[in-house]
């Protein structure tokens, strides 16, 4: 017989996959909490047990993603590399994340825009700081020396938007090149080395 403490697990594991699922789908503001406890397949009673608010779960989902986008850039937090090399380490981190996943681009898109409050929140409530946070602190740090050129601001938006937009601009680079959907993937796949070789003239002095 399973113990209490396995099935409680178990339970929360399921909750939080069928949450991101409709989150994806549907964003913060078009979810109802009944359709995470249809999908998971338990009562809405046992989904409120685990979960009150529909709020708290989607900071407990977002703060997983977050965390995973993190894990895959550790080397982020690593002082022996140069911030060039964790600029390509993010560029690997997040298109390895939205080539498994590539429909939660439009998801964070829409969701920074329609409650940047709650985004802005999840990100700094991280102990460690996020990856935006730490790869402009190291831009910064390469500009006073002189080792990039440019506007760190204007260096972190650039470096977003040419990874976000890949994904989040799929239907316009669908229709625009005339893609079928695996030569979109094969496309993005070659798109992280292009970006990773821009990055090493991009900005230098």
């Amino acid at each position: 017989m399973l113990s209490k403490a396995i099935v409680n697990t178990d339970t929360e594991t399921l909750i939080k996959s069928a949450a991101k699922n409709v989150f994806l789908k549907k964003g913060l503001a078009g979810t109802r909490m009944q359709e995470i406890a249809n999908l998971a397949g338990i009562g809405r009673t046992a989904l409120h047990y685990y979960f009150r608010r529909k709020e708290k779960l989607f900071q407990v989902v977002l703060k997983e993603a977050f965390r995973d986008l993190a894990k895959r850039t550790e080397m982020l937090r690593n002082s022996s590399y140069t911030t060039l090399e964790k600029m390509e380490a993010f560029v690997d981190g997040y298109f390895d994340k939205a080539l498994a996943e590539p429909e939660i681009d439009i998801f964070m898109l829409n969701e920074f825009n329609n409650n940047p409050g709650v985004m802005r929140a999840i990100l700094i409530s991280e102990a460690n700081g996020s990856p935006f946070d730490m790869l402009l602190n190291g831009i910064e740090t390469s500009v006073k020396k002189g080792e990039m050129k440019g506007a760190p601001k204007q260096i972190l938006i650039t470096l977003i938007s040419m990874c976000v937009f890949s994904f989040a601009g799929r239907g316009i680079i669908q229709n625009v090149l005339f893609l079928s959907d695996e030569q979109y993937m094969v496309l993005m796949k070659e798109r992280k080395i292009y970006m990773k070789d821009f990055l090493k003239i991009a900005f230098k002095p």
